[in-house]
C-alpha cells in the first residue's frame, strides 16, 4: 500500500509523456488554458478599469490605431488637454512604443474592449514560453516550467489586470530567448526569423531593455557559433539573410511611425516626450538634469519638477537598497516564494546543467545592462521572462535528481514541490498584491471620475467637464484624459485654466453642457448655468445640481 502513491505518480508521468512529445499540441494547450481560466474568472474578476496615468496613454494609442491612424492632429486649444505621459505636439499621441497599443486596438476592433487584446496577449505569451522552454530543456521539463509560468503570470497578475503590463514585451523576449539554443544546435531560417521577430517586438515595446537582451543573446550566439565552428557563409545563408528580410521592413515601418508621430524618422515618441517634459533621465549614466521646460500648467510642472524628479533622485541616492528591493519584487512576481527557495536550495547544482547555466549567464548579462535604469519593475524586466522559467524548471529537475532514493521516491520531490507552487499561486490568484504593481491602492478619485463619466454618458446631449485641482490633489491622480477623437466624444475632460481661457474653450464647443469638476482630496461635480454674459460662465455655479455622483 505504501508504494501506491509513488506508483500512481510514475504512471501519471508516463501518461504525460504522450502529451509532451507532441510539442505543438502542448504549446496550444498551455495558451488555451491561460485564456480559458481567465475567461472563467470574469464573473468574480471583471474586465479591469484603468487607474494609473500610463494606462490612459496606452488606451489613447489603442483608440488611435483602432481608428486607422498612427497619430492624431493636435486639438485646438491644446493646453486644456495637455496631460501626463501623452504627446500634444507635434501630434496628439501616446508616448509609448506601438506594439502594446496595437494589441489592445485589436481587442477594441473585435469586441469593443481593449482589454481583450491584453487577454489574448497573455495566452500568446504562455504558448511562447512553452515553445521557448522546449528549445532549452527536455519536453517534460519544458512543460513543468510552462505550468509554473501559467500559475504565476498566465492567469491573473498585474500584467493581465492592467493596460500597461509587460506581456507584449515578454512575448518579444521569449521569442528571442527561445531561438538562441535552436540556432546554436542548427542554424535555420525559421529560428532566425523567430529571433528577428522577437527583437522587432522588443524594439517596439521596451527599446532600451530590449536592446540589452539583444546584445546579451547575440554575444551568447557568437560564442556558440564559434565553438561549433559554423562558417560565416553558413551563418549568412541560414541566419543573417532570413533575419534581415524581417528586420529591414520593420526598421522602415518604425521610421515611418516615428515620422507620423514626431515628424522625424529617427526621433522616437518616448524620447521626444522626455525632452519636452522630464528633467531627469531614468538611465543612471545620464548624470545631469535637463533644463526645466516651460510647462503650460501647474500640475505638469508639479509632477515633473517635484514628483518625477524626486522619485528618480531618491532611487539614485539609495541605489543598492533600490535594487535589492527590485530583485525581491522580481522574484516574487515571476517565481513566488516556494520556487525562489527551491532555486536557492539547489544552488550550485544549477550551474552543472547547460540550460540553467546558459540562462544564468544571459540573465546576468541582461541585469547588468538593465540595472542602468534606476528602477527595474517587472514590466521593465519583461524581456527576460522566459529565463526565469528555464531556471525554475531546471531547479525542480535538479531537486528531483538530487534525491538519493529510488525513481519512484523521486517523483514525490517534483510533484510535491509542484503542489506547493500550485497551492501558493491559487491562494494568491485573486489577492490585490497579485493584481497591482503598487499594492492594493484605492484610486478613489479615479473611481469617482469613472462613475461621473458613466453617468454623463447616459445624460442627454454632449458634455464638457472642466477640471480644477485644489491644494490636496494627489499629482498621480490626473483626471484630464481623452481618447483619440476629442471633438466627437460625448464627454470631454479638459483642464480649467482661468476664466478667460475657459471661456474660449467653451466657445470652441458650443452646445455642450458645461460642468466644473473640483478635486481637493475628493471630487465634486457641479453644472454651470448658462449666462448671457459668457465672461462669467466659468465663475458662477448653478444654484441647482443634477444629483450626487
Amino acid at each position: 500500500m505504501g508504494s501506491e502513491p509513488s506508483q500512481f505518480l510514475l504512471v501519471f508521468e508516463r501518461r504525460l509523456a504522450w502529451l509532451v512529445q507532441r510539442k505543438a499540441l502542448t504549446i496550444v494547450l498551455i495558451g488555451l488554458i491561460s485564456l480559458t481560466a481567465r475567461a472563467l474568472l470574469l464573473p468574480i474578476l471583471p474586465i479591469p478599469k484603468p487607474a494609473i496615468q500610463d494606462e490612459f496613454s496606452y488606451l489613447l494609442a489603442a483608440d488611435t490605431y483602432a481608428h486607422g491612424r498612427l497619430s492624431n492632429p493636435t486639438p485646438a486649444l491644446a493646453e486644456h488637454f495637455e496631460t501626463l505621459q501623452v504627446l500634444m505636439h507635434p501630434t496628439y499621441s501616446s508616448k509609448y512604443p506601438p506594439v502594446s497599443g496595437l494589441m489592445m486596438a485589436l481587442g477594441q476592433v473585435l469586441t469593443g474592449q481593449p482589454w481583450v487584446g491584453v487577454w489574448l496577449a497573455t495566452g500568446i505569451l504562455m504558448g511562447a514560453i512553452c515553445w521557448a522552454l522546449q528549445g532549452w530543456l527536455p519536453a517534460a521539463w519544458a512543460l513543468a516550467g510552462s505550468v509554473i509560468a501559467l500559475l504565476q503570470i498566465g492567469i491573473v497578475s498585474y500584467w493581465s489586470e492592467s493596460y500597461w503590463g509587460g506581456t507584449c514585451t515578454a512575448i518579444g523576449g521569449t521569442l528571442a530567448i527561445g531561438a538562441v539554443p535552436r540556432l546554436i544546435r542548427r542554424p535555420r531560417a525559421s529560428a532566425a526569423v523567430a529571433f528577428a521577430a522577437g527583437l522587432a517586438i522588443l524594439a517596439n515595446t521596451r527599446p532600451y531593455e530590449g536592446l540589452v537582451l539583444a546584445v546579451a543573446c547575440s554575444i551568447y550566439l557568437v560564442i556558440g557559433f564559434a565553438r561549433k565552428r559554423i562558417t560565416i557563409g553558413a551563418l549568412v545563408r541560414s541566419v543573417i539573410l532570413p533575419a534581415a528580410c524581417l528586420m529591414i521592413p520593420v526598421a522602415a515601418w518604425m521610421s515611418y511611425y516615428n515620422y507620423r508621430v514626431t515628424g522625424k524618422p529617427l526621433d522616437m515618441p518616448y524620447a521626444l516626450h522626455e525632452r519636452q517634459y522630464a528633467l531627469w533621465s531614468p538611465l543612471l549614466f545620464v548624470t545631469h538634469p535637463a533644463p526645466t521646460p516651460a510647462y503650460s500648467n501647474a500640475l505638469l510642472r508639479d509632477f515633473w519638477v517635484n514628483g518625477d524628479s524626486r522619485d528618480k533622485l531618491e532611487a539614485r541616492a539609495h541605489l543598492v537598497k533600490t535594487h535589492i528591493s527590485d530583485v525581491f519584487h522580481l522574484a516574487r512576481f515571476y517565481l513566488g516564494l516556494p520556487m525562489t527557495l527551491c532555486i536557492l536550495a539547489v544552488g550550485w547544482r544549477l550551474w552543472k546543467g547547460p540550460a540553467a547555466r546558459g540562462a544564468l549567464l544571459l540573465l546576468g548579462g541582461f541585469y547588468a545592462g538593465a540595472a542602468f535604469d534606476a528602477r527595474l519593475f517587472p514590466h521593465y524586466a519583461a524581456p527576460a521572462t522566459a529565463l526565469a522559467y528555464v531556471l525554475a524548471a531546471s531547479a525542480v529537475r535538479a531537486a528531483r535528481n538530487a534525491w538519493p532514493g529510488k525513481p519512484s521516491e523521486r517523483a514525490y520531490v517534483a510533484w510535491g514541490l509542484g503542489g506547493v507552487v500550485a497551492i501558493t499561486a491559487i491562494l494568491g490568484l485573486l489577492t490585490p498584491s497579485n493584481r497591482y504593481l503598487f499594492g492594493p491602492i484605492d484610486y478613489h478619485v479615479r473611481a469617482k471620475q469613472a462613475s461621473m463619466t458613466e453617468r454623463l454618458e447616459h445624460e442627454p446631449g454632449q458634455h464638457l467637464v472642466l477640471v480644477r485641482y485644489g491644494a490636496r490633489h494627489e499629482i498621480y491622480e490626473e483626471l484630464v484624459y481623452n481618447l483619440a477623437d476629442i471633438d466627437r466624444q460625448k464627454v470631454i475632460w479638459a483642464r480649467s485654466l482661468g476664466p478667460e481661457k475657459d471661456q474660449r474653450l467653451i466657445r470652441q464647443y458650443p452646445g455642450r453642457e458645461v460642468w466644473l469638476a473640483e478635486e481637493d482630496g475628493d471630487l465634486m461635480l457641479n453644472r454651470y448655468r448658462t449666462q448671457e454674459d459668457m465672461s462669467t460662465i466659468t465663475t458662477q455655479l448653478a444654484p441647482r445640481v443634477t444629483g450626487h455622483f
